[in-house]
């Protein structure tokens, strides 16, 4: 499709790169995709969580920027910002004006060009980290689902793949990320110079430039969304993923956290897999009958399916 003011070889220039970078990380995504869901994925959340889950049979995605570590898309970026400064220093005054623009938008506006939501699991049913971080300092529940068909239930439909959603586990290797994205850049720089041979109005030269910007944001972000810090790898996480492109974002909901609103989506994983939640644990600081007695009224209450086993973590631990 043309895009207006751009000419046609520019324009065809910004799809050959958007092709190629996109290609650089789906070699990893294809990688990740390909790898068989873990027979169990687990779900930490504190009591008000579990009986929010059993009752409406949803589990949130919420959006990236609202996570328990919000900074760890921001953190996933900082290669390629490392790379853009490098070459600012040592390119010519375009460079360095699309450089310093490019970084102003992944620091401070990546919400504009996508919006990115997320449910976090774990293969890991008893981590100490997680009992600690999200499930009320260990007091709290550890739900264990079916890994295939919860998998299934979210990325699939009859029709096949559900546009926009995936499935992957985080890697937590930091240097294959700054290679994806030292490619990234390295096939981005020279295009950032090819209007100065073309005689162009501001006008052309703006709209390429915006439209350049967006085409390397897009996989320069899709990229740090498989990658976390490798301090958190103790998590083993595994990332349920819906992108919506800028706009409006249909079914968007709002819960209330003091002094902002968290925006979130739905996924209804009951309707389509009753039998995929299998057991729920309780967490090795929480009162152990009391807790019991909370897992036993909402399955009973809430969930149709009662062959839902209730565990216990084997942690050693006592809440300050």
């Amino acid at each position: 499709m043309a895009i207006a003011n751009i000419p046609t070889d520019m324009q065809k220039a910004i799809e050959a790169f958007y092709t190629d970078a996109e290609d650089i990380v789906n070699s990893l995504a294809r990688d990740l995709e390909s790898r068989p869901a873990p027979p169990m994925l687990y779900h930490y959340t504190n009591g008000e969580g579990l009986r929010g889950i059993l009752q409406s049979g949803n589990v949130w995605l919420t959006d990236i920027f609202s996570l328990n570590d919000p900074s760890e898309l921001r953190h996933g970026i900082k290669s390629v910002m490392r790379f853009l400064d490098e070459e600012a220093k040592k390119g010519p005054d375009e460079v360095k004006r699309f450089t310093k623009n490019l970084i102003a938008i992944l620091t401070g506006s990546i919400e504009d060009i996508a919006h990115y939501f997320v449910c976090c699991f774990s293969h890991a049913g008893d981590d100490l980290g997680q009992w600690r971080a999200y499930a009320d300092n260990g007091r709290g529940f550890a739900l264990g689902f079916d890994g295939k068909a919860l998998e299934d239930t979210f990325a699939k439909s009859t029709a096949g793949p559900i546009k926009g959603r995936m499935t992957f586990p985080i890697t937590y290797d930091g240097a294959r990320l700054e290679e994806m994205h030292r490619q990234i850049v390295a096939a981005l720089i020279p295009l950032i110079s090819l209007p100065r041979k073309k005689r162009l109005s501001n006008a052309e030269i703006n709209k390429y430039m915006s439209e350049l910007s967006v085409s390397a944001s897009v996989p320069i972000l899709r990229a740090a969304l498989f990658f976390k810090h490798g301090a958190y790898a103790n998590e083993a996480e595994y990332r349920f993923f819906e992108l919506h492109q800028a706009g409006p974002v249909p079914n968007l909901k709002y819960r209330g956290k003091p002094y902002s609103l968290i925006r979130y989506l739905e996924f209804d994983w009951r309707s389509a897999a009753l039998d995929a939640l299998k057991t729920i644990t309780v967490g090795p600081a929480a009162d152990r009958a009391a807790a019991t007695q909370l897992a036993n009224d909402c399955r009973r209450a809430f969930h149709p399916n009662p062959d839902v086993e209730i565990l216990y973590s084997d942690i050693p631990y006592r809440a300050p």
